[in-house]
């Protein structure tokens, strides 16, 4: 039985009353959940209370729809609506779709760190709306379709956020990778 098909199964019984449901879906989708928030939110207390929320509004029977394949993608969208009114909360300037940079580029930042950490900051450096497509697709390995369906959008607008931050962190991590081929 695939991850899905199983979620969906565990969704159903939690409907029917099965507690160890839920707790089954805390344990396998948790950890996905707590890193997507902290990419996003950079602060963890903040991302643990995101997951938590999330987790609350299931218990609370604001439950996903049984389609297959729904309850994770409804799950980080859920998440994501908690991380995204958490930043709303911090901000009082509203964030621009077209503007991918929120802070100075990180190529300032390469001297002083290595790889890993120059890639990460490129990622902080990105608006959450663009973070959150790269977070989904490369960290989370989640498809197309599905982190759609978490932000409320269509493929072709995942598509063009993704091919938007990767270029802007491409553009950014230009002298790490020339430093690399050297």
């Amino acid at each position: 039985m695939t991850d899905i098909a199983s979620d969906t199964i565990l969704a159903e019984q939690y409907r029917a009353g099965d507690r160890t449901a839920l707790a089954e879906l805390y344990r396998r989708h948790r950890p996905g959940l707590f890193r997507f928030c902290l990419r996003l939110l950079r602060d963890r207390d903040s991302a643990e209370d995101a997951v938590q929320s999330t987790f609350l509004k299931l218990q609370a029977g604001s439950a996903p729809p049984v389609r297959s394949g729904s309850v994770k993608s409804w799950m980080y969208a859920v998440a994501r609506n908690e991380s995204f009114g958490e930043l709303r909360r911090r901000r009082s300037e509203p964030l621009d779709e077209e503007t991918v940079w929120n802070g100075p580029p990180p190529d300032e930042a390469l001297a002083a760190k290595d790889r890993n950490a120059a890639v990460m900051a490129a990622l902080d450096a990105l608006y959450p709306s663009f973070r959150e497509v790269i977070v989904l697709r490369e960290f989370e390995q989640l498809s197309y379709d599905e982190i759609a369906a978490v932000t409320g959008t269509t493929v072709p607008s995942v598509k063009s956020r993704l091919f938007k931050a990767r270029k802007a962190m491409a553009g950014a991590l230009t002298s790490l990778i020339s430093e690399e081929r050297r």
